[in-house]
């Protein structure tokens, strides 16, 4: 039996291409070591998005990395990197949920402390974040993928805001309801992707992305199979990865979603850049178990799912001066990309002191009922965002 498995790593290493050759070799010696059954990793949620701290190389020094079940490689900010001493073992193609692709530095982490548990041979991406970048306003040192998730099984407690990593088998709240998702993995990939079913469509390969802030979008091609519903569609680049961001076009229709035995209607995004994603705006109503053992997510509701509708508006920086559309509705006066002097008469620099403020802040600036645009020619006009 020995022998067979080793035939069969031999032939899968020949009949595979270069870049997948040297994953293999990168994740030949990837680890994790308990020194206690379960261990218990606090974590900030910020932007929907779980920030959880690491040591790195046996550093004293804790990092701030967003926890991303749908990222394939972890990734560790390059100047970080370079003062670790990470040698650059190869170069890989990497992409966004936005259609960005990078060429990209591969490298691997002796050692990623949490707290007790320690992760070994971790390889990562030496990052190069965009300047439009939002994820480095939350965490200036990278990401912790799922090439380091999938060698645990995981709790997620939002309400806790606390990440429970088992060695051995889980222990419920029996006082709660529990829903049990198959889900399942790609060749060298720890990305669990789950079936949806969508008012009895099932939309296959959706991945389970504890990484992407929004609730559940996927492919616009599905959008036509539910054309007697009624719909909005926006016009939107508002959503900046780690490589920036790209224009999309977004069909929301609020549909029945059924996630094995859980159903529940909430607003579905169609993206014409064809992501399949469910994210932590959704899973944040439960409580999360993802077991790699056994290739199951078991989802234990908190509270009755609320996903709030997309805002038909978002403006976007320019300059210090001057406000650019970054969404619109497709029928309204406004289109993508649009120059504006003010908002409610007010400048981007009388608003926001940076980038990363604009990010952190700009719900709180748009939470009024009705915005007074001030468009280049001088022309004021009120747009509704109720």
């Amino acid at each position: 039996m020995k022998k067979y498995i080793i035939f069969s790593v031999i032939f899968l290493v020949f009949h595979t291409n270069c870049d997948t050759a040297k994953q293999l070799q990168l994740e030949a010696n990837a680890d994790v070591k308990f020194s206690r059954k379960t261990h218990r990793i606090p974590f900030e949620y910020r932007k929907d998005l779980i920030l959880v701290k690491a040591q790195l190389q046996g550093s004293n020094f804790k990092n701030t990395f967003i926890f991303d079940t749908g990222a394939f490689n972890s990734k560790i900010e390059y100047e970080l990197a370079e003062s670790l001493g990470l040698a650059t073992a190869s170069k890989q193609s990497n992409g966004t949920a936005q259609g960005i692709r990078r060429m990209i530095e591969m490298t691997v982490i002796d050692s990623v402390l949490f707290d007790e548990l320690t992760f070994y041979g971790i390889s990562a991406g030496k990052l190069k974040y965009d300047s439009k970048s939002y994820s480095l306003c939350l965490a200036p040192d990278g990401i912790i993928g799922a090439n380091l998730i999938k060698l645990a099984n995981w709790k997620v407690d939002y309400k806790r805001k606390e990440l429970v990593v088992f060695e051995d088998a889980f222990q419920f709240d029996e006082q709660l309801p529990k829903h049990s998702v198959n889900f399942y993995t790609s060749f060298l990939s720890g990305i669990p992707k789950i079936d949806v079913e969508i008012e009895g469509v099932v939309i296959k390969d959706v991945l389970f992305d504890l990484g992407y802030n929004g609730g559940l979008v996927i492919p616009k091609k599905y959008a036509s199979k539910f054309s007697n519903i009624a719909s909005k569609t926006f016009v939107d680049q508002s959503t900046s990865g780690i490589y920036g961001s790209n224009r999309d076009t977004l069909i929301v229709k609020d549909l029945q979603v059924k996630i094995s035995d859980f159903s529940t209607k909430i607003p579905v995004q169609f993206s014409s850049l064809d992501k399949a994603l469910l994210g932590n705006d959704f899973l944040e109503h439960f409580t999360l178990y993802i077991d790699y053992t056994n290739e199951k997510i078991i989802l234990q509701p908190t509270e009755v799912v609320h996903i709030e509708k997309e805002k038909p508006f978002i403006p976007g920086i320019l300059n210090d001066s001057l406000w650019v559309v970054n969404r619109c509705k497709t029928n309204e006066q406004l289109k993508i990309g649009d120059t504006l002097r003010s908002i409610n008469g007010l400048t981007p620099k009388e608003v926001f002191d940076s980038h990363c403020d604009y990010f952190l802040n700009l719900t709180t600036f748009l939470q009024k009922d009705t915005l007074v645009l001030e468009t280049l020619d001088y022309q004021n006009f009120y747009f509704t965002l109720k």
